[in-house]
């Protein structure tokens, strides 16, 4: 990461990528349903030394033809009926304050100290149709205990501008903690100040230790539901260079992560620690080749450092923010992909990685390595 980079940009709109890529797909069906199709294969930006299945060419297995070199596919993520939600699903707020911790001057424009806290929004399994959203209820035992994730939102991003991701994650079966860091809006209070990013790591930190104590709670909704032994950290932007700190630097390692997600993030040179020095967890990068905040070099930068297990979705085109907050031509597979690593790693699902390889690989939109 450039240390004098901005980190947040107003997020350019993409109708013409979205009409530029239908038009691709509909010319990819043309020549398929003609029979002369031309692969042209693209590079992988490092070596992966991934655990993606190897697959071959089969009339018989159109699957088959997903290669994680030459990213070319007919299945689209949304077709992927191993990565349709499993419940429907709810949400609920609660404060996270860490005793102890004190936000004080100089930040932003205001003095003094006050205790550390911010808004945890948790997304939960519950009864009802999958997929849908339902208000204030309770959370379905059958199926769980259900691993947790815990998310790192964006500088100026708002947990919940998030939902569309969130919400598919808890709808496959785990338990989401996202706390909204307390001075990364631009209502908060004394802020925003970016470079309270120093804390945000322990602030996910906390978060999951909020949610184990929650598991052991009897008078707690999620007495009992937690798989204490599975935690993943993800973030998105700023959120994500937390998680890659808290999986991953000698600063703020928290041994109780499993898996790390990094969504458009950077190694942040700030952190007093060193990155990589002992084997970490699995790694998933996502990036997009068109993102000027946190530009592609700087994840290729992550990957290559990274230990396997590791992973690299490339977004086609697409932006800082694209996939992250709305259904446009990326969420689909950034779902999928993100949702099947969960599946692998924390479950132990020993398919995931074939559907995550399927549903990474879309011509035009996603190559995964």
């Amino acid at each position: 990461m450039r240390p004098n980079r901005p980190r947040h940009r107003a997020r350019r709109s993409s109708p013409g990528l979205a009409s530029t890529l239908a038009m691709g797909m509909i010319v990819l069906a043309l020549l398929v349903f003609a029979g002369y199709i031309v692969l042209k294969g693209r590079s992988s930006p490092k070596q992966s030394n991934s655990t993606l299945p190897a697959t071959t060419t089969s009339a018989a297995s159109p699957e088959a033809s997903t290669s994680t070199t030459d990213a070319v596919t007919t299945t689209t993520a949304a077709q992927l009926k191993e990565a349709s939600p499993l419940y429907a699903v709810s949400s609920s707020t609660v404060t996270l304050s860490e005793p102890g911790k004190y936000l004080c001057a100089p930040y932003g424009s205001s003095t003094g100290c006050i205790v550390r806290s911010m808004p945890l929004y948790i997304y939960y399994p519950v009864a009802g149709k999958p997929g849908d959203v339902v208000n204030d209820a309770a959370p379905i035992h059958q199926g769980g205990p259900f691993p947790l994730v815990i998310f790192g939102n964006g500088y100026l991003e708002p947990v919940g501008s998030y939902s569309v991701i969130l919400d598919y994650w808890a709808s496959r079966g785990y338990i989401v903690a996202a706390p909204q860091f307390p001075l990364s809006q631009s209502d908060s209070v004394g802020g925003p100040w970016e470079a309270d990013i120093l804390s945000q790591p322990s602030d996910m930190s906390a978060a999951a230790t909020f949610m184990l104590n929650q598991n052991q709670a009897r008078s707690s909704k999620f007495f009992g539901l937690i798989k204490t032994s599975e935690i993943a950290a993800i973030g998105q932007s700023d959120g994500a260079d937390d998680a890659l700190a808290l999986g991953y630097n000698t600063c703020c390692r928290d041994t109780r992560i499993k898996a790390v997600v990094s969504l458009s993030g950077a190694e942040l040179g700030s952190y007093p620690g060193r990155y990589f020095v002992v084997a970490g967890p699995p790694l998933l990068v996502v990036q997009g080749t068109a993102d000027e905040i946190n530009e592609p070099s700087d994840s290729q930068k992550v990957f290559a450092a990274a230990r396997p297990p590791k992973y690299f979705e490339t977004l086609i085109g697409a932006d800082h923010m694209d996939g992250y907050q709305a259904n446009d031509p990326y969420s689909d597979t950034l779902r999928v992909v993100t949702g099947s690593f969960l599946d692998y790693y924390l479950k132990g699902e020993s398919g995931a990685l074939k559907t995550m390889s399927i549903a990474g690989n879309v011509a035009g939109v996603a190559s995964l390595s």
